[in-house]
């Protein structure tokens, strides 16, 4: 049987739709792996009350995403695909409708600010109802306590930030000389929420060396492909995320 060619015409309109394909903006958005910055390393600092230097190092994690001024064209999308450490979601799963790089960058800093008192008050809480632990009340004010974060928004690093508070105020030796990193909102009364882009947190976590990463307990069914060489432990709260590390 013979073919007969395509006419000139229809193959430069097929280049042509093909081509332009290929380049169109696409509203898609990529999440990536992001930084692991310890929380003992100039993030958390406690004033004017008696504190106890951490001997190992509690990471507060972080992802990369795609600005949301940005389209991203096929190419991008299937490299990203392909590489086991990216993800690709639909723009609108991660951006609200008219969202911009100015209005994303305000809302996260007012998300990490709010979350740093919440991760205060429920950390001075537990501290307050836990005086096994030596630390006496009344000498707890959460005005000696500051966080500067300068890479990084939104809520995500909520635990983390309670976590390094109690480490400090501790008197016995909570890490042990260990490297843990971990993620998840906080709530005044300790309860750990969930976050995006657990995948690509424990890849940052495992790409810095850490050996065991708390997460929240309302993301266990979307890990996947977990590094075998890091412990991850699910936390549905504060005092959960204490026994664990304690252990």
């Amino acid at each position: 049987m013979r073919y007969s060619q395509l006419p000139r015409a229809v193959v430069l309109v097929l280049v042509v739709f093909f081509g332009i394909a290929l380049v169109a903006p696409l509203p898609f958005a990529i999440v990536m792996p992001g930084n692991a910055q310890n929380i003992f390393d100039k993030i958390l600092t406690v004033k004017n009350q008696k504190f106890y230097p951490a001997t190992g190092r509690l990471d507060l994690m972080s992802i990369r995403v795609t600005n949301p001024n940005t389209w991203i064209i096929g190419p991008e999308i299937l490299y990203s695909w392909i590489k086991n450490d990216e993800a690709v979601y639909p723009r609108s799963a991660i951006y609200p409708p008219g969202t911009t790089a100015a209005k994303e960058k305000k809302q996260a800093t007012v998300d990490m600010t709010s979350s740093q008192s919440r991760a205060i008050d429920a950390s001075l809480t537990y501290l307050a109802m836990h005086p096994e632990l030596g630390v006496s009340a009344q000498l707890l004010n959460s005005h000696n306590i500051a966080f500067d974060v300068k890479r990084t928004g939104g809520p995500s690093g909520g635990m983390i930030f309670a976590l390094g508070v109690i480490e400090l105020l501790t008197p016995s030796d909570l890490l042990h000389g260990r490297h843990i990193s971990g993620t998840g909102t906080i709530a005044a009364d300790g309860r750990v929420g969930p976050i995006g882009g657990i995948n690509e947190k424990i890849v940052a976590a495992h790409r810095a060396g850490a050996e065991i990463f708390l997460a929240p307990a309302g993301n266990a069914r979307e890990i996947s492909n977990p590094p075998a060489d890091l412990t991850i432990i699910f936390v549905a709260n504060l005092a959960d995320a204490v026994r664990a590390i304690q252990k």
